[in-house]
């Protein structure tokens, strides 16, 4: 597992590899809004003292492969504010095997993300979300380039999230 908030200090400025033109959907906003979406969806967690804390979001790639760090870091400079987002190379990582039920660690969750397809205006893609170890909910996301920002690129928006 990557720690990001390190990771995005030091990566910030690297290249993701993604050569999205304007108003399309890269890797990193589809992360990106994919970390919205769930943590507008994720019920808020309170400290001991009282303050809300940010709700943790594992991110793990369901075929198994590494998201690339520059996506990684991106999407954690961009979701700092929203989430404490932890990049996972196997999902296992995100599970606490010492309790009961094996819930995400830090009252969390995890998502495994299917494949991200090539930049486009709109796209889809497939999640598995899970609570514990044995709690799961599939969805259907379409993410949509939001066109409204000067640039248009690394903008997105989950536009529709549909059980499956």
């Amino acid at each position: 597992m990557i720690a990001l908030s390190a990771l995005s200090v030091a990566t910030a400025a690297c290249n993701d590899g993604n050569t999205a033109s304007s108003g399309q959907v890269d890797q990193s906003s589809a992360y990106t809004a994919i970390i919205e979406w769930q943590a507008a969806e994720q019920e808020p967690v309170v400290n001991d003292d009282g303050t809300v804390k940010l709700p943790v979001v594992y991110v793990a790639a369901a075929d198994g492969a590494t998201i690339d760090v520059g996506v990684q870091a991106s999407v954690a400079a961009a979701t700092v504010d929203i989430a404490d987002v932890r990049f996972a190379d196997e999902s296992s990582e995100a599970f606490d095997s010492g309790i009961d039920d094996e819930p995400v660690i830090d009252q969390g969750v995890m998502l495994l993300v299917g494949a991200i397809p090539e930049p486009a205006p709109t796209i889809d893609v497939e999640l598995v979300r899970y609570l514990d170890i044995g709690s799961s909910s599939a969805f259907a996301l379409q993410i949509t380039a939001d066109t409204t920002t000067s640039s248009g690129i690394g903008t997105a928006t989950v536009t529709s999230a549909t059980p499956i």
